[in-house]
């Protein structure tokens, strides 16, 4: 969450005028994240946050996904997924566009995101990560990860966006290499978030009330998206221990991890920080970006670097 287009009151006005929120009393815009442009307002009924999808500027959530995503949102708030909703303007849309570029308004989470994560918030998450996975047991729609491993090489491939010296291209092409060679044929697979940061969890009284940016979702190995969050959520210069069996014994108090995910555990947090290094590699390299908003990837080369050293299966 960025704010890469600058609006003022008048201008916020316009992209609300289809709504039916009354006057404007307050709006600012949310300097947090990388991937949208987020402004929170108010109204005398409404708290909200309207996103831009800045697909020009990131290139990487693609327009036509961006009706799976709202569709999955609808989707899980109906199974009482805390997720926000996704409002509908006069003509009964929810996918909106003012110049050129889409945008959707969502309720306001009253919560807050935890600066600092305990055993507990690593519990919770696991619970809440778990509900998702079967709770979209049976949503009908599939989206591809438009993030794995199948599209590394291309993106490394691709020098306008990822500049590498021999040596740091060497080193990929062999993880990469090493991750396909193991990858996983069959293991339980569904709907994942792909993206379930602590900047995504809204907490009130211990309890998790929103969790936001499923524009990422698709479809992909439920341990995949635990590893995304061991990574997340538990690893502090080197993997917490303690965390990271909290998060697991949380997901497992509502889907059972199978012997065959724990197997491949590592794999998948190897994955995982490659993927998360080499999209904040490109993000690095991207002009558009301001610099305040980039994020540093070589948080993820270490973590990468790690996993490669320590297999987490010794702790189980």
């Amino acid at each position: 969450m960025a704010y890469y287009t600058k609006i003022n009151k008048s201008e916020l006005e316009r992209y609300l005028k289809n709504y039916s929120f009354g006057d404007l009393h307050y709006f600012k815009g949310i300097n947090e994240g990388i991937e949208n442009t987020n402004y929170f307002f108010k109204t005398k009924s409404n708290k909200c946050v309207l996103t831009i999808y800045e697909n020009k500027i990131i290139e990487r959530i693609k327009e036509k996904n961006l009706s799976f995503f709202i569709d999955l949102v609808n989707f899980l708030r109906k199974k009482k997924f805390p997720c926000p909703k996704i409002l509908y303007n006069n003509n009964n849309k929810q996918l909106n566009s003012y110049k050129n570029k889409q945008f959707t308004i969502i309720d306001f989470v009253e919560g807050k995101i935890e600066k600092k994560i305990n055993l507990q918030h690593c519990y919770k998450l696991g619970r809440a990560l778990a509900t998702l996975h079967k709770k979209t047991l049976s949503f009908k729609k599939k989206k591809k990860n438009d993030f794995s491993f199948n599209e590394w090489d291309k993106l490394i491939k691709r020098k306008k966006k990822i500049k590498l010296s021999k040596s740091e291209s060497f080193f990929l092409k062999e993880e990469i290499k090493y991750i396909k060679k193991n990858w996983p044929k069959k293991l339980p697979r569904g709907i994942i978030h792909g993206d379930l940061f602590p900047d995504n969890v809204f907490f009130k009284n211990n309890n998790i009330v929103g969790i936001i940016d499923l524009s990422n979702a698709c479809n992909d190995f439920f341990c995949y998206d635990l590893s995304i969050c061991i990574n997340a959520w538990c690893y502090e210069n080197k993997l917490n221990i303690n965390k990271m069996k909290n998060l697991i014994k949380g997901y497992n108090s509502i889907r059972k991890i199978k012997n065959e995910e724990i197997n491949y555990l590592n794999l998948f947090l190897r994955a995982s920080s490659l993927r998360f290094y080499l999209s904040r590699l490109m993000d690095s390299q991207n002009k558009k970006i301001p610099k305040k908003y980039k994020k540093n990837p070589r948080e993820y080369l270490n973590k990468l670097k790690y996993f490669q050293s320590n297999d987490v299966k010794n702790y189980f």
